[in-house]
Order: structure tokens, then sequence, then C-alpha cells
């Protein structure tokens, strides 16, 4: 069995969870962890089973030599982390929001192309069999066009949660942290970027707290998305075509179902359930973009074919797009 050494950046609730679904992956090999001591760092490697912890990410792509490293720290400390490792001929996999804005993401690219190493944003939700099972259905026609999407992902926070992630200062806000999932079931959807887009939202902090998006595309078809910090909402995906439809769940930004149902030729307000695919699968389920990963590095392949850099660019420019109207800026704006 070829190994990949793995590299973690953070030692949060994330990291850990990334960390767990590991085992799950044959030939990933836990190789170090940076963290931002080296009691963390430490600690975190004794406890999920790493060969070394640092505090000082150089030292460990030095000394420990990664295939990869996993970047799983705050958005603000995305681009920098990014580009150090791909300076040092490192593939890497990032935590999303990938990058501040496009300037950021466009900097990444230029650099992974120019290192000619692996790049990808980790937006694990795509890697999971069953958005792989509605994708084919949507791909083969099964519910004839695509005509509306509609995603929400909401969570009432609590007050001891990670404030950084309701913080411009974190480069964060509901869109970038949950809305982005339910962004990402529009892209499965329509392949191509919305005409336009019209929104209601509310701020706090300096950054969205909730938001409520239409992405209208031509032929009549459109997206209804939200993301929100204020409100807990309904974990399923739906895809409405001419012929059909498509649910996601039981969480669709992870989800462990999928459900094909054609329209009823008798009843005009029926459905009838036609497939249903499961995947009852262990831990977090972070395992699937990890041997995704994996088997990238292994064929020498610098992008994925499942979510590519492209796609990563069209979610962050509808996401600057917004900020921009909404009055949102981060540190790293220019």
């Amino acid at each position: 069995m070829e190994t990949i050494k793995w590299g973690v950046v953070g030692t949060g609730y994330i990291a850990g969870n990334f960390a767990e679904c590991m085992n799950y992956v044959p030939g990933a090999q836990k190789t170090a962890v940076t963290g931002t001591s080296i009691e963390k760092a430490r600690g975190f490697a004794d406890k999920h089973g790493f060969e070394a912890g640092f505090s000082d990410f150089g030292e460990m792509l030095e000394t420990a030599r990664p295939d990869v490293v996993y970047i799983a720290v705050p958005n603000h400390l995305h681009f920098r982390f990014v580009m150090a490792a791909l300076e040092a001929g490192v593939g890497v996999l990032c935590e999303k929001p990938i990058a501040d804005n496009t300037a950021q993401l466009e900097q990444m690219i230029a650099k992974a192309r120019a290192q000619e190493v692996f790049l990808m944003e980790g937006m694990w939700t795509r890697f999971f069999p069953a958005v792989q099972k509605a994708c084919d259905w949507i791909d083969a026609g099964a519910i004839g066009r695509v005509r509306s999407v509609r995603a929400a992902f909401g969570l009432k926070s609590a007050p001891d949660w990670q404030m950084w992630k309701a913080s411009a200062a974190s480069s964060a806000g509901a869109l970038r942290d949950v809305g982005v999932y339910s962004l990402a079931m529009a892209f499965l959807g329509f392949r191509e970027m919305p005409e336009s887009v019209a929104s209601v939202y509310t701020l706090k902090n300096g950054a969205d707290s909730h938001s409520e998006l239409m992405l209208r595309y031509s032929g009549g078809r459109a997206a209804f998305l939200t993301g929100s910090f204020e409100i807990i909402t309904d974990p399923r995906a739906i895809f409405y075509g001419d012929d059909g439809l498509i649910i996601l769940g039981d969480k669709f930004w992870c989800p462990n179902r999928a459900e094909l149902y054609a329209y009823d030729s008798e009843d005009i307000l029926a459905t009838t359930l036609t497939e249903t695919f499961e995947d009852a699968y262990p831990s977090h389920g972070f395992q699937y973009e990890i041997a995704h990963v994996m088997e990238c590095i292994l064929h020498g392949r610098k992008e994925s074919s499942l979510y590519p850099l492209e796609e990563s660019l069209k979610s962050v420019r509808l996401t600057d797009s917004l900020r921009k109207e909404w009055g949102v800026r981060y540190p790293s704006d220019v």
C-alpha cells in the first residue's frame, strides 16, 4: 500500500475530526501537526497518533517533509499557511473558505501551478458518495432539466460558540461558514455562474449573520439559498427538475442518503420514490475527501476533477460581490 505523509495545521475541533477520519483511509500516514504552541501540538499528536508536533510551520515542513498538509485554522490565516506550503513544494488541502477574496485565491493558484504542486479547497461535501450519486442522476437526466435548487444551512449559535466565525476581523460570517455549502448545491444543479443574484441579509460584528439568496439563471431557472447563524433550517437539499426531484439528506453538507423521485403521471400533486442510495459512513465523513486527495497526489494530478479550482474561484467571486453589496470588508481586502 502506497502511503501519503500528511501534515495537519491546527489543533481544534475540525482538525480533530479530520485526524479521526484518517484512520479509515489506508495509506494515510499521520506525520506531523503544527499548533499555536508546542504543548497543544504534542497533545494533539499524542491523542490522534501523529509522529511529531511542532509550533513552527516552517520547521514542520522542513523536518517532517509531508507530501500534503491539511490547513484547519481561522479563515484570515489561510493565505499565509497555504502560500508557505506551496512555496516549499508541499501539496495543500485547505479548509473552506480557502481564501478571503478572489485576489488571494488567484495568487494561490498561480503559486501552485508555478511550483507544480497539488492545491484544493476542502469542500468535503462534494466527495460524499450520496452527493456523487445525486450528480450521476443529474448528469444522466434522471429528473430532466434542473429548474430549481433549494438548500439552507442554518444554526442557532450558542454563547460559548466559536465567535471568530461571525467576525469580519477573522474574514468570516455566515455566508462563508455555512452558506457556502448551500452555494455548493447551486453549483451542482447549475454548472454556470448565475445571471444575477438578489439577497436579503443581517449584519453583526461587521459580518453577515444571516442571508437569503436567489440566484437567477437563464430559462427561468433559480436557486434559493440560506446561510444563517440565527435560525435552524431544514437540513435537506432539493433539486427540482422537469421530470422529478432529488433529495439529499439527512444533512446535505454531509449526507448519508440520496433519494430520486419521479412525478406521478396520474396525480398532479404526487411523486413516486424510484431509487434510494444510502451510505451509513463511519466517523465524520472526511475520509472521502482524504482518499480523493491521496489518489490525486499518487497519480501526479495537481488539481481535483471533482472539485476543481475554477469552482472555488466561482464561489469566491460570488461571495466577494455579495460582501461588496452588503458593505462587509475584511482586513485583507484591497
